[in-house]
């Protein structure tokens, strides 16, 4: 018996907008259903095996997701076609055409079309509408635009809660936080979000309702209650010292490679305090010289913002190990990748030290190292070592010095050490003088 006949999606061409309008294929009998349904998408943005979208998109009535409503769309062609079939025969495909376009007008009242709603305002973040000072947003906050949009549709399907302007009260804080907090990976049971990926969701949710407020989308203003807060704690992580960078930078890799470059490259980055996007990303014309003195001079990709970085004399010596390469730095990784493989060299370099952490105490140091470890090691050394802290934030990009301090990681055992020292000198100085005392005496 033939398999029944299957829905397929397809991407008429591009546009004077860059975009592709999706439409349906459905072969059967020969005959052939086109059904357009008005929405449109970047190529780039298309995977033409799955035929799915990429990304999260919203659909032009801001109440889906493209995919969600492209399954929806396959379920209703496909069912309709086998209950026409089973009243005898094959259905003009005109029928079939009516039962989808039912479908995409269900909920089409003259009293929605065109209204605004979170999802759409949200979905005009994602694409970008809406910037910050006329700038645009990074890659990266966009990205938590999109996590927070699965959120909140998620939780809307599970707990049966309408989003929109008006339902984002105190009642929908605490019945969402309590959803974020009580989520679990279904593999190792282990939470997924911990109190400060709950906070970037809360945060973002009073973005999107401040904006909403300055458009006049809204009234509700419950978001601003004091209760309403975005919950954070300082997290735990891990910085090497000076010296413990430096001796891993002397480890004898030239056995493997691939871990020499990594290892390069780590280091490359404790000495510039760059995020792993702007370390990786570094080019030729980033490489400059003033002065007779060679600095690294980019604009960040988080933050856009321009810094200019000297280079230490160990970066000095990578770039001239690495000069045959353009950008004089080994070839980059994904970031997966690096974090992998960061822990293989600081492992094969013995770095097995414990207690570095209070909360995993028994972890050992290999373990805790990540790419972020080398920009965190660069802005707690120079604090440690009192250079001002506006300076290391022109280079850091933090805003505010509060934000700086919850960055960097001089920790309780830092401290302890430092007051250790200070006790060893001051009784030091004491001791010597009683002795002296008792020598004048004797």
């Amino acid at each position: 018996m033939p398999r029944n006949p299957e829905v397929n999606f397809y991407l008429k061409p591009i546009d004077k907008e860059g975009k592709s309008l999706i439409f349906l294929n459905f072969k059967y009998n020969k005959k052939r259903l086109f059904f357009s349904f008005g929405e449109r998408i970047k190529q780039k943005d298309w995977n033409e095996n799955k035929q799915r979208s990429k990304q999260t998109i919203i659909t032009n009535d801001g109440e889906h997701t493209l995919n969600n409503l492209l399954e929806n769309l396959k379920k209703i062609c496909e069912e309709s076609y086998l209950s026409e079939k089973a009243k005898g025969g094959f259905p003009p495909t005109e029928v079939l055409q009516k039962h989808l376009q039912n479908f995409l007008n269900q909920n089409a009242t003259e009293e929605n079309q065109g209204k605004p709603t979170l999802y759409k305002l949200i979905g005009r973040f994602i694409d970008g509408e809406i910037k910050f000072k006329g700038r645009n947003k990074s890659p990266g906050t966009i990205q938590t635009y999109k996590s927070t949009l699965k959120h909140l549709q998620e939780f809307e399907k599970k707990e049966k809660y309408k989003i929109d302007f008006d339902s984002i009260t105190l009642d929908f804080y605490y019945l969402f936080v309590d959803y974020l907090s009580k989520r679990t990976k279904k593999d190792t049971k282990e939470k997924m979000h911990g109190i400060n990926n709950i906070g970037k969701q809360v945060k973002n949710i009073k973005v999107f309702m401040n904006e909403a407020v300055e458009l006049g989308y809204t009234t509700n203003l419950q978001f601003k209650n004091k209760k309403f807060i975005t919950p954070s704690e300082e997290g735990e992580g891990v910085y090497l010292t000076d010296k413990e960078i430096e001796n891993l930078y002397n480890f004898d890799f030239s056995e493997n490679k691939k871990l020499e470059r990594v290892k390069d490259l780590f280091v490359f980055s404790c000495f510039m305090g760059l995020r792993f996007s702007d370390f990786t990303g570094v080019k030729d014309e980033n490489i400059v010289k003033i002065e007779g003195d060679l600095f690294v001079k980019l604009i960040t990709k988080k933050t856009n913002e321009s810094v200019i970085i000297p280079c230490h004399p160990i970066v000095l010596e990578i770039f001239e190990k690495y000069k045959e390469n353009a950008n004089r730095l080994p070839r980059a990784l994904s970031n997966q990748k690096f974090n992998e493989y960061v822990k293989d060299v600081c492992r094969e370099a013995k770095m097995n030290e414990t207690g570095r952490l209070f909360k995993f105490p028994k972890k050992e140091l290999w373990e805790c190292i990540e790419s972020r470890t080398a920009r965190r090691s660069f802005a707690t050394n120079l604090y440690l070592d009192g250079y001002e802290v506006h300076e290391i934030m022109k280079i850091t990009t933090h805003k505010t010095e509060k934000a700086f301090k919850l960055y960097i990681k001089a920790t309780k055992l830092d401290s302890a050490k430092r007051l250790q020292a200070h006790y060893k000198k001051r009784w030091a100085e004491k001791m010597y003088k009683a002795s002296e005392n008792l020598l004048s005496v004797a």
